[in-house]
């Protein structure tokens, strides 16, 4: 009989220097009061750019000032930040609860909308895109929240309002949003009404030991902490098996949907807000961390948009520890897991659904992107190699970017080349290839740590091609992207398969 499985999970302490530690003084930096002063400055976004920072590492953060909808970059160092210097930018802070909800009661106010939404199995929702700012000629920017509409009994199933936050007023027909649509797409309500209380970590250590072995050590974060500037799921750092590093790094940053004819979006989504799923068990560390003595069943499960917990849930299966979390974006529901198998196998998986809306009734395909970045045995020093059935494996000397050959066998392994030990990157057999839109499958890249994600870029493909440098990887401290791609279509056959990622399987050349 096999020894029993110890799962222990505790805080983990971040570095002195946080967004948090850092706020005051940031916004307090000359060089941000030039350019934005008012009374309710915040600190959105805050970034260390080194792998192993120190009490000088360069940062990155943004200051935003949410009454003039205005904000700025501040770059510098941590050991000088008089020194630091300050750029205005563009940044649009998702809608909190609480500004959603205040939009909602200026929809009820409104002549026409308002008695729609009080008729029976009216719903005000979460759409997609959740902003439709308006640019005035001047530069300013009115900053208006977008509210779904469906009314059932109408001859019009769904409209996209929006509401000007600084006054209330309610924009029947906002730029850049679905039309009125007659289409009704699933039965599933959102609800989104399950305790959010406050306090717990924001990351906790995790240790799994089998007997008196260490097969697992990392660190967690919930999403609604996870780096990136749309977030990034559930994420791992630190990740060490039977007490030897394999990755610094493992998220999800990037993830976006295209219609077929694009009668909706394309929309470049996010995957820092939690929703609820059904997780039973106890919070050893506080709120948004749940050890599971059952396995968590989302709506891939249930089919339904309600749960009693949001953060992140943790279950032994018998075979792996499973790290689990539901995710929205507008109408969207994600799942984000990771398995780590007790012989090593990692296996990064991402699933697929919505609740009640006008659009994914249509043909349309989503493309994740998980950023792995490897750090074989602890070290930085790695390679990768490409394998097919035609050429055997081949080195990749340079940055680049590649697609899958199915039919070749196509996958790739990441090598320290002083151990020859590795972890091969094996494609799902339900991930698809990447078309023009989800532009490539596999990128391969040095490490840089202001290159954690693609920004936000207007076109909501993904941009990773702009890191696509010509530099060396052999034998240095690299990152590998990769994309998966889940096309559904209501009028074809179904999928089969909602869930989508590959398997990172211990290797030794």
């Amino acid at each position: 009989m096999p020894d029993p499985i110890t799962i222990t999970i505790e805080p983990y302490q971040e570095g002195t220097a946080t967004a948090a530690s850092l706020a005051g003084d940031l916004i307090a930096l000359p060089a941000v009061r030039e350019r934005i002063c008012g009374p309710r400055l915040c600190v959105a976004d805050f970034r260390l750019l080194e792998k192993d920072p120190g009490a000088d590492a360069p940062f990155r953060a943004v200051v935003h000032d949410p009454d003039a909808y205005r904000s700025v970059e501040v770059t510098g160092r941590l050991g000088d930040l008089a020194g630091a210097t300050a750029r205005s930018v563009r940044f649009s802070p998702l809608p909190g609860r609480e500004e959603f909800d205040r939009a909602v009661e200026a929809v009820r106010g409104h002549d026409e909308f308002g008695p729609q939404l009080a008729t029976d199995g009216a719903l005000a929702y979460r759409p997609m895109p959740p902003l439709a700012d308006i640019t005035h000629a001047d530069g300013t920017v009115d900053r208006v929240v977008t509210v779904g509409l469906r009314t059932p009994g109408g001859e019009i199933k769904h409209r996209i309002v929006g509401v000007r936050t600084k006054d209330g007023t309610v924009i029947p027909a906002p730029e850049g949003v679905s039309a009125p649509s007659v289409l009704d797409c699933l039965t599933t309500p959102p609800d989104d009404n399950c305790p959010d209380p406050s306090g717990g970590p924001r990351a906790v250590r995790v240790r799994v030991r089998r007997g008196s072995t260490e097969l697992w050590n990392l660190v967690v974060n919930r999403p609604r902490t996870s780096s990136g500037v749309n977030g990034s799921g559930a994420e791992l750092r630190f990740v060490d098996y039977k007490g030897e590093r394999v990755l610094y790094q493992a998220h999800a940053p990037i993830l976006n949907v295209r219609y077929r004819g694009d009668l909706c979006g394309p929309f470049r989504d996010w995957a820092n807000q939690e929703v609820c799923f059904n997780a039973t068990g106890a919070d050893p560390v506080g709120p948004g961390y749940r050890l599971c003595t059952s396995a968590p069943r989302t709506i891939l499960d249930t089919g339904s948009d309600r749960g009693n917990f949001r953060g992140v849930a943790f279950f032994h299966d018998g075979t792996g520890l499973r790290i689990v979390s539901e995710l929205a974006a507008g109408w969207y529901r994600y799942v984000t897991e990771w398995r780590l198998a007790d012989d090593g196998v990692i296996r990064p998986r991402f699933g697929f659904a919505a609740v009640t809306n006008p659009c994914t009734c249509l043909a349309h395909t989503h493309h994740v992107y998980w950023r792995l970045d490897l750090d074989v045995g602890g070290s930085t020093a790695n390679r990768v190699d490409e394998f097919d059935d035609a050429t055997g494996w081949t080195p990749v000397r340079l940055e680049t970017r590649r697609t899958r050959n199915p039919a070749g066998h196509r996958q790739w392994r990441v090598v320290a080349p002083a151990t020859g030990r590795g972890y091969a990157l094996v494609p799902g057999a339900h991930d698809g290839t990447a078309d023009a839109y989800g532009v490539a499958d596999l990128w391969v890249l040095r490490y840089r740590g202001t290159e954690i994600d693609d920004g936000r870029p207007s076109d909501t493909r993904a941009h990773l091609g702009d890191f696509v440098g010509g530099e060396s990887v052999d034998g240095q401290d690299l990152v590998v992207w990769y994309g998966a791609h889940f096309f559904h279509d209501e009028a074809g056959p179904p999928p089969p398969s909602h869930v989508v990622g590959p398997d990172l399987r211990p290797v030794v050349v």
